[in-house]
């Protein structure tokens, strides 16, 4: 619920304009708000010249003023940071600090969400990464065991390639080499709650992205994962790792240190766009 202190509302009008449920209005020339169609987005709170917003269902401790010092990112090192970031599948026997792995969820948190339901949730992975390895690589040699090759399914021969790899996965995994997570000593799984939204891969797709970017912004190397995503559907991951029927695992991040010392950018495709 909106509260505003009245005795620092001077009654500007911005968080009337800028509120896109239309749930504030002016009254007695004061911000009076009428928390009938609230998303709690907090733009009310963001734009307030007075600080007279708060949002009582969230910490206003968490709320920082603006300083473009501290906020502002250059244009051009934010997109040389994303053209130099790299999947890494190549980690070192360090372990992650916690402090770290709780700032790249922080990036996830603050990500936008569909009508701002914060729909997220996560699981950090670290001293159950062993197990947690044998059991997925256990999960996909099974499916692989089972495919049956399907001449009207489009994506047959993809399927068939993911089959033969997730064998030689589990023969590699039993001579002691990990081709699936790599040894990684950390991981992240972002999961959406269906209930909440219209858009769980949407929602947790975006808040991976910026949680790869905090990764890497520390130092650490980052690597999506999605033979694990499509493992998590099987029972005996979701029970290990007590993931309730309404939660979606939408992707994972293997999340560690690592010796590669990259030197430069890598191309890519010149860019599909359509200019109206």
């Amino acid at each position: 619920m909106i509260n505003i202190n009245f005795e620092k509302c001077i009654g500007c009008g911005l968080c009337v304009n800028d509120c896109q449920c239309n749930d504030i209005k002016i009254k007695d020339d004061k911000a009076v708000p009428l928390n009938k169609a609230c998303l709690n987005c907090g733009h009310c709170i963001a734009i307030c010249p007075q600080n007279a917003v708060t949002i009582d269902i969230y910490d206003m401790a968490e709320v920082k003023e603006y300083n473009p010092e501290n906020f502002g990112i250059e244009p051009e090192k934010l997109l040389n940071s994303i053209k130099f970031r790299r999947s890494i599948r190549k980690f070192k026997n360090e372990p992650v600090e916690k402090e770290k792995l709780k700032n790249i969820i922080e990036a996830g948190r603050f990500t936008p969400t569909g009508g701002n339901r914060q729909p997220l949730s996560f699981i950090v992975v670290q001293e159950k990464m062993d197990d947690l390895t044998q059991k997925t690589i256990n999960v996909l040699y099974d499916f692989a065991c089972n495919y049956e090759p399907d001449e009207n399914d489009p994506i047959s021969s993809e399927s068939k390639r993911y089959a033969v790899m997730w064998k030689f996965m589990r023969r590699q995994y039993e001579r002691g080499k990990d081709t699936l997570f790599f040894n990684a000593p950390a991981m992240i799984i972002v999961l959406s709650d269906k209930r909440l939204s219209v858009s769980p891969v949407v929602d947790g797709a975006l808040a991976a992205s910026n949680m790869e970017s905090m990764a890497n912004s520390l130092n650490l190397g980052a690597c999506f994962n999605g033979f694990f995503t499509f493992a998590s559907e099987s029972n005996d991951i979701r029970n290990y790792l007590y993931i309730p029927d309404n939660k979606k695992v939408v992707t994972s991040l293997l999340i560690g240190y690592t010796d590669n010392k990259y030197l430069r950018t890598v191309p890519r495709k010149k860019p599909e766009i359509q200019w109206i």
